[in-house]
């Protein structure tokens, strides 16, 4: 009677370990669920920040093209009057110096927003990465032919991460020089 409740026993802490194990493993996975949840909010939020640069970009052009139409009928008007010829220089003189100050003004602010929605989105990449890396290396077992493969692994997702940000940065027209 001894022998058949040890084994009882055995069987019975079996059972128990295993469901331990199951109760474990979705733990876990809510947790991952949960993180990608965040993740996936962090990039809604970087592309509602993409949206509002093209929005501003839309409104800058719409912009431009009111004064060049300004532009254009000041040129027919001058063209009609040829006695107004000082006038003319003049005013085309401030023509080119409110077309050049409309451009820089775009440029400049074109740039200033595509260099943050980079940053934020570099920003996003690296905290991913880090966080990915740490989850390698704390899942992989020390072995030391699988030493090499590690850092090996981080470039390549180096690479995959570096190509979407230039494709997202060719996107938005982003200047790199």
């Amino acid at each position: 009677m001894g022998i058949a409740m040890d084994t009882f026993i055995d069987k019975l802490a079996q059972k128990r370990n295993a469901q331990e194990m199951i109760r474990a493993n979705m733990t876990a996975e809510a947790a991952r669920a949960e993180q990608l949840q965040n993740q996936m909010k962090a990039y809604d939020g970087l592309m509602q920040e993409i949206r509002q640069v093209n929005l501003k970009t839309a409104e800058n052009a719409a912009e431009v093209q009111s004064v060049l139409k300004e532009c254009m009928d000041r040129l027919e008007s001058m063209q009609k009057d040829e006695e107004q010829a000082e006038d003319y220089e003049e005013t085309l003189t401030q023509i080119r110096n409110l077309l050049e100050e409309k451009f820089t003004q775009s440029d400049d602010f074109m740039h200033k927003e595509n260099v943050r929605v980079y940053r934020n989105v570099q920003a996003a990449f690296v905290e991913e990465l880090n966080k990915q890396t740490e989850e390698l290396k704390s899942s992989q077992p020390v072995n030391k032919g699988a030493g090499a493969l590690l850092p090996i692994s981080i470039l390549i997702l180096i690479g995959v991460i570096a190509d979407i940000v230039l494709q997202v940065l060719s996107l938005l027209n982003f200047k790199f020089f």
